[in-house]
């Protein structure tokens, strides 16, 4: 992967300019492999009595779902301190990607990739959170230049000869789009027998034998302990607050949306545009049912909050992303801007990819958290596997051995 990494997507580093995916990230065709049967390191009870989910974004939500629809049917609890999909899980750009991943995230992503269309389709996910299927491009211009040639294949919503290179990165096969704070918000009202708690998880309480007790919850200017069987903490960049061995680092985005008076053609763009004082952009850019959504570069210039509810916007950044995008688009210049919105990406400082598993130096406590720009499209596998974890003893569905954090942390 390239070091750039923004609110949606990076890209693979396998790619070149106007170049798809490697053939070597791409399968043979889309159908599902073989699972793989891995099992955990040390086995539970079959049934927990009562689960918490710590973290209401979307691999919270996610495990919660999957959590209250086992037929074991644990209690479940989901704790989130400010509102569901308050972070990044409201504020990222919703891409999906079949086969834009590493080997130690591949097949995580394609049981991901099958879930979001399998959920979209049992719940009328197309309409409720604006699930379709994308044509994905990467395109070249300059600001204030014509190109000498046209170039084909370009969507209709863009300016006549702007466009100087485009490059194919993913067809309707392979990439597709959610918006992330609706899916979170369905999928909690699709969650069976769910509670949901608006608090601060202070602490992760135990046992002299390192077992859970359950955790500490600050809400109300009061303190209540609530008892679990298990905890599992998705707390995205606030992991490591309550897991110091779980490292987890956090750089800050930003983006915006643009509202639009009809539906515009279903491409994502990543774009490449020189502009008139030599620089290079790179805004992304999803359109969605209703709008349009852009985001620009990440930066480290102000610490992650104790909440996500008070993470700081620049809105100079944000402004610059529309001056960016407007070169490309008459109707992303002229449209109005609904929001200006900033978030913080989780990035494991451990491993290959995401910590998923046991965490090390406890009993009955899980993680799934450091997704970086892949947690929108990786969060419905992610839940599925810690619920199996958790209620089956072993994961059965894709073969994550490698993400186990057990491998790199005691």
């Amino acid at each position: 992967m390239t070091s750039i990494c923004r609110i949606c997507i990076r890209r693979p580093s396998s790619l070149i300019l106007f170049r798809g995916p490697s053939p070597s990230l791409r399968p043979e065709n889309t159908s599902p492999k073989p699972l793989l049967i891995r099992p955990c390191s040390s086995k539970l009870p079959p049934m927990p009595k009562k689960v918490v989910v710590v973290g209401g974004g979307i691999v919270g939500v996610s495990t919660a779902y999957y959590l209250s629809h086992h037929e074991s049917s644990p209690t479940v609890t989901l704790i989130e301190a400010s509102s569901i999909a308050c972070g990044a899980s409201g504020k990222a750009g919703g891409l999906l990607a079949l086969d834009w991943h590493g080997n130690d995230t591949a097949s995580l992503a394609r049981l991901s990739y099958q879930l979001h269309a399998s959920l979209a389709e049992e719940f009328n996910g197309r309409e409720r959170w604006g699930y379709r299927e994308l044509t994905t491009l990467e395109i070249s211009c300059a600001e204030g230049k014509t190109p000498s040639r046209h170039v084909a294949g370009v969507p209709d919503w863009l300016r006549d000869g702007v466009v100087s290179k485009v490059g194919n990165l993913g067809t309707t096969q392979s990439t597709a789009q959610v918006h992330p704070r609706r899916f979170c918000e369905a999928i909690v009202k699709e969650s069976k027998d769910l509670e949901v708690i608006i608090g601060h998880v202070s602490k992760i309480l135990l046992h002299e034998d390192k077992k859970v007790k359950g955790v500490e919850v600050e809400f109300d200017n009061k303190t209540r302990t609530i008892d679990a069987d298990v905890v599992v903490v998705t707390a995205g960049p606030w992991t490591t607050r309550l897991l110091p061995n779980i490292p987890v680092s956090t750089q800050r985005a930003h983006s915006i949306t643009i509202a639009t008076q009809t539906p515009v053609s279903p491409y994502a763009l990543f774009t490449n545009i020189k502009m008139r004082n030599g620089s290079v952009v790179t805004p992304e850019i999803y359109p969605r049912l209703d709008e349009i959504y852009a985001c620009g570069d990440v930066d480290k210039l102000a610490p992650l909050p104790k909440f996500a509810k008070d993470v700081k916007v620049d809105e100079g950044r944000c402004r610059q992303i529309v001056k960016n995008i407007s070169v490309v688009s008459e109707l992303l210049e002229k449209g109005e801007v609904t929001a200006m919105q900033a978030c913080y990406l989780p990035y494991s400082e451990i491993g290959p990819g995401p910590s998923i598993g046991w965490v090390p130096g406890m009993r009955n406590v899980a993680v799934a958290a450091g997704h970086s720009c892949w947690g929108i499209c990786n969060a419905p596998g992610t839940g599925k596997l810690l619920t199996e974890l958790i209620c089956e003893g072993r994961i059965s569905s894709a073969n994550i051995q490698s993400l186990d954090p057990g491998r790199y942390t005691r």
